[in-house]
């Protein structure tokens, strides 16, 4: 038990201790204003810089739950197994193996049912589309631009421009076909 206990406790304590070293180094430099002719591209490259860490910080939060859910499924199955006797045969790996898959599936189950996980996973989920925003951002500003290429916004707009065309269109064809009709021609 303390074996599994101290592991545990070590992998939080050098989390946290990186979130600490973290946010007292390059969290205070992402805090400073940028400067100078590069000041608008620095921004931004700060900006992608801080989503990816928000998105680590949030998949690491994610992993250490995942870990202490399979810790404390261990412990229950510790503690069923102890109550096992008897002699070892192909029955008893069976009986073993049917009873790690009960203990293992209700423990998750537990945990996947609960708010603390729709939580966390809410908090992954917002943070990983934040970052795919301010990375497309970014690829679109240096890559997509100076090559000539279109970028999502201008090819958004194009469809919007493309479908407002389309429904005037037929519109039009309405109030063709009105006319017509209202003239006796076919």
């Amino acid at each position: 038990m303390s074996m599994e206990k101290s592991g545990f406790e070590a992998t939080h304590e050098f989390f946290a201790m990186w979130l600490k070293t973290y946010e007292a180094t390059y969290g205070r430099f992402l805090e400073m204003p940028a400067v100078g002719p590069m000041r608008e591209k620095s921004e931004k490259s700060m900006k992608v810089f801080s989503a990816s860490i928000n998105l680590y910080t949030a998949w690491m939060e994610t992993l250490a739950n995942f870990q202490s859910v399979f810790m404390e499924a261990m412990r229950r199955m510790r503690e069923k197994t102890m109550e096992m006797e008897g002699e070892i045969g192909s029955e008893a790996y069976r009986d073993f193996y049917k009873l790690w898959i009960e203990t293992y599936s209700e423990t998750f189950k537990e945990f996947l049912k609960s708010g603390h996980f729709s939580q966390h996973m809410g908090s992954l989920m917002s943070h990983l589309i934040e970052y795919q925003k301010v990375n497309r951002e970014m690829l679109e500003e240096n890559y997509l631009k100076p090559g000539g290429f279109p970028t999502r916004t201008e090819i958004d707009e194009i469809n919007r421009e493309v479908y407002s065309l389309r429904k005037t269109l037929r519109e039009l064809k309405s109030e063709i076909n009105e006319l017509r009709s209202s003239h006796g021609q076919p």
